[in-house]
């Protein structure tokens, strides 16, 4: 029971340090992969975003002891309870519209976790005592980088080549799917290798030696920071429910998929256990074609789903106060354009002939009144 009850405790921290991120991007300038010195200097001088981060380490080291102790298929299904409460928290606290296919996705996601479930003895209570499988801390080499590879590839791209800013009618359009799912790629990475450092540790929590001749610490370091860093930028343009659907189900496949072919996990052992896992995964990957592919970017420094107003030109301002965006253009006013006034064209001058016709006919006009 104690490590059910670690097992949950888990995933409720690593929402509790996303919804930190949600609340700290909203007051930090635009936080972009392509200006990477920018984005780690304001990250690491934000000491609200530091407490979301500590957040998030504390609920990886609690998931590695669980993942020591119980199948990682009976860890998987813990976040179900745990998305509902986020989609609450969204609506709520920040205001998001749930759209029925994101509904929909979220459904499919609670069956595929179920599933899961079902796989590894949670519905029935027969979730085994001992660990299920090495986390064979001394893993090849080579398939370390076949998990961590591919792994890299696609966040680094959404970083360097997908994050670059480009303005105008070529800007690119955003979207919460592809920062949840390269960010859950990350931390899939450092919570598989956290488990390795964390089962080399078990008996012998003086190790350290040990653990610093191994590639997993690395690992984890690199990929969850980098994984921290692309959520942010994710949370800080999208809504909270899609980035961090999908950061659970990008996570969460690549922990199960990762212990299973890298740390010496074993597949399911019967044949309804392999096809209950199977149904899981295929479930997982339906819900991610559910959830809209692109929205509208959420303005930084502005509260979401409240609009805009048009702020006075004043000398100071709180420190608190929300900022305007620093890479927006300035917002000019119209020029007051004032009707103009109709022109009278000049008298033309009249010559002396004219004026001695006009003379005499005034003359003559003036005879006639008299006769």
């Amino acid at each position: 029971m104690g490590a059910l009850a670690l097992a949950v405790a888990a995933p409720v921290a690593y929402v509790a340090g996303f919804t930190v991120f949600k609340v700290t991007g909203r007051r930090m300038p635009r936080l972009s992969g392509a200006r990477f010195l920018h984005t780690t200097w304001t990250l690491a001088t934000s000491p609200a975003w530091l407490v979301g981060l500590g957040l998030l380490i504390g609920g990886m080291v609690v998931q590695s002891i669980v993942l020591t102790r119980i199948p990682v298929s009976a860890v998987v299904p813990m976040y179900g309870p745990v998305m509902v409460v986020l989609l609450l928290v969204a609506v709520t606290n920040f205001r998001e519209r749930v759209t029925p296919g994101e509904l929909g996705a979220l459904a499919v996601l609670v069956l595929a976790l179920l599933a899961f479930a079902a796989a590894g003895g949670l519905l029935r209570g027969t979730v085994p005592a001992g660990p299920a499988g090495p986390w064979d801390p001394h893993a090849p080499l080579w398939k370390v980088a076949l998990l961590i590879g591919p792994s890299l590839v696609f966040p680094m791209w959404l970083f360097v080549v997908r994050d670059s800013p480009v303005d105008g009618r070529h800007a690119k359009r955003v979207t919460g799917v592809a920062f949840g799912l390269g960010a859950g790629a990350l931390v899939g990475c450092a919570e598989s290798s956290g488990a390795a450092i964390a089962r080399l540790l078990r008996h012998d929590p003086s190790a350290w030696q040990a653990v610093l001749r191994t590639p997993h610490l690395y690992i984890v370091v690199v990929a969850g920071l980098l994984g921290a860093g692309l959520a942010q930028i994710g949370l800080q343009r999208c809504r909270l429910s899609v980035v961090i659907i999908m950061l659970a189900v990008g996570s969460k496949a690549s922990l199960w998929l990762g212990g299973i072919m890298v740390y010496g996990q074993p597949w399911p052992e019967t044949p309804r256990k392999f096809a209950l896992s199977a149904v899981g995964l295929v479930l997982a990957a339906a819900s991610v074609f559910l959830i809209p592919r692109h929205e509208r970017e959420e303005p930084a420094g502005e509260p979401a789903g409240e609009p805009v107003a048009e702020e006075a030109a004043v000398p100071e301002r709180s420190p608190f106060a929300p900022r305007r965006d620093a890479w927006a253009a300035p917002v000019l006013p119209a020029p007051v354009v004032e009707p103009r006034r109709a022109v009278q064209p000049p008298p033309v001058p009249r010559s002396a002939a004219a004026m001695r016709y006009a003379a005499l006919r005034n003359e003559s006009a003036g005879r006639g009144d008299r006769a």
